[in-house]
C-alpha cells in the first residue's frame, strides 16, 4: 500500500512521542530500566533509551533523520553482541575495553569509516545510559579509529564498465535499476530508497528523476537518467504493484547495501572495498572519462564543491593506465 503524507507525519509524531515518554519516567524508573537492559543486554530496550536520548538530547533532536537512526541502530548491535562473548559488563566496562572494540572492528578488515561510525554508536549508547543514571562508564572517550593511510582515490574505487554489464546479466529487475540509478545517474543509496513514482520523469525529451534536498522545501535537484536507466525502470513498473508510492521496494539503506552484495556474488564481482557508493564513482568517473570536463562530473553528481569531484579525476587517469596495460 502507498505510504501517504500523512503517514510520514504521523510515524514522526510517533518517534517524538516514543522518545519523549522515556524521557518523562521518573529518574529512578529510568534508571533501572536500563540497568536491567544493561544486565539483559536487551537490544531493543537499549536502543528504545539511546534514541531518546538522540531525539531529546541530541544535537539534531527531533530533526535527526531515520537513515541517522538506523546508522546508530545498527552500531549499537554491533556492539553488544561483540561485548557478550568478549566477557565486556555493559555496566562496568574497563577503560581498555574501547580500544579493544576498535581494534576488533579493524582486524575485520572494515573500511576506516565503517569503523568511525560503529564507534560513533558504541559512544552514543554509553552517553544515554549516562544520561539514564545507570553508569558513569566512559570507556570510548578517548578512544580513536586508526587513520586510513590511504589517498582518497584509492578508497572506494568505481566497478569497471564491464563489471556494470556483468551486473546487470545476473540483476532481477529491480536490482538492474539500482544498479544504473547509481552507475549510470550517480545516485546515492539513500537517494535511490528515497526515490517515489512521482519523481520520475521518464517520458520527456530529456528524461530525469528529481533527486529530493535533506532539507525543507522539496525538491532540490535533477539527476538525468540513461536510455538504458529509463528501459530498466519502465521494465520494473510494468511487474510491480501499481499502488505503490516508491520507486523501490525495499527502505532502507542496509537493504540495498545487502541486495548488492548477494548480486555481486552471484555475478562474481567484488564488492569489498566499493559497495553500493562504488557504483556513484562509476558515473563520476565515466563522465569525466568521456568530457575531459571535471565541472561536468560536479554537476551529475551534484557536488557542492568541485574539491569532491578531484577525485574522479584520479580515478579516470588510474582507469586509462589499466587500460593501457591490458593493451
Amino acid at each position: 500500500m502507498a505510504t501517504s503524507s500523512l503517514d510520514i507525519v504521523a510515524a514522526h509524531l510517533s518517534l517524538v512521542g516514543r522518545a519523549d515518554r522515556i524521557a518523562r519516567l521518573d529518574p529512578d524508573e529510568l534508571r533501572r530500566r536500563a540497568v536491567v537492559a544493561c544486565r539483559d543486554a536487551d537490544e531493543a530496550e537499549l536502543w528504545a533509551i539511546t534514541e531518546a536520548f538522540l531525539i531529546t538530547r541530541g544535537r539534531k533532536g527531533a530533526r535527526v533523520s531515520v537513515r541517522t537512526l538506523e546508522t546508530y541502530q545498527d552500531s549499537l548491535q554491533t556492539f553488544v553482541r561483540w561485548a557478550l562473548p568478549a566477557g565486556v559488563s555493559l555496566l562496568r566496562p574497563r577503560a581498555a575495553e574501547g580500544f579493544s572494540f576498535v581494534r576488533h572492528l579493524e582486524d575485520l578488515k572494515l573500511m576506516p569509516s565503517s569503523v568511525q561510525v560503529r564507534l560513533s554508536g558504541a559512544r552514543t549508547l554509553y552517553a544515554a545510559l549516562r544520561w539514564a543514571g545507570a553508569t558513569d562508564a566512559n570507556p570510548f572517550a578517548d578512544v580513536k579509529a586508526a587513520r586510513d593511510p590511504r589517498a582518497s582515490h584509492e578508497k572506494r574505487g568505481p566497478y569497471t564498465d564491464a563489471e556494470v554489464k556483468t551486473l546487470l546479466a545476473a540483476a532481477d529487475p529491480q536490482e538492474a535499476v539500482v544498479v544504473l540509478l547509481a552507475a549510470d545517474s550517480g545516485l546515492r543509496n539513500t537517494e535511490m530508497t528515497d526515490v517515489r513514482r512521482s519523481d520520475l520523469r521518464l517520458d520527456e525529451e530529456h528524461p530525469h528523476v528529481q533527486v529530493r534536498g535533506k532539507g525543507r522545501g522539496g525538491w532540490s535537484e535533477s539527476a538525468p537518467l540513461s536510455g538504458r536507466g529509463v528501459a530498466a525502470i519502465k521494465h520494473w513498473l510494468a511487474l510491480a504493484p501499481a499502488d505503490e508510492e516508491y520507486l523501490l521496494t525495499w527502505r532502507t539503506r542496509k537493504s540495498t547495501r545487502l541486495r548488492l552484495l548477494h548480486l555481486c556474488e552471484r555475478a562474481g564481482v567484488r564488492y569489498e572495498g566499493r559497495e553500493v557508493h562504488g557504483l556513484r564513482h562509476t558515473a563520476g568517473t565515466r563522465t569525466y572519462q568521456e568530457t575531459g570536463d571535471i565541472m561536468e562530473a560536479k554537476d551529475l553528481l551534484r557536488h557542492r564543491d568541485i574539491t569532491s569531484t578531484q577525485v574522479y579525476v584520479q580515478y579516470a587517469r588510474r582507469g586509462k593506465k589499466a587500460a593501457n596495460r591490458d593493451w
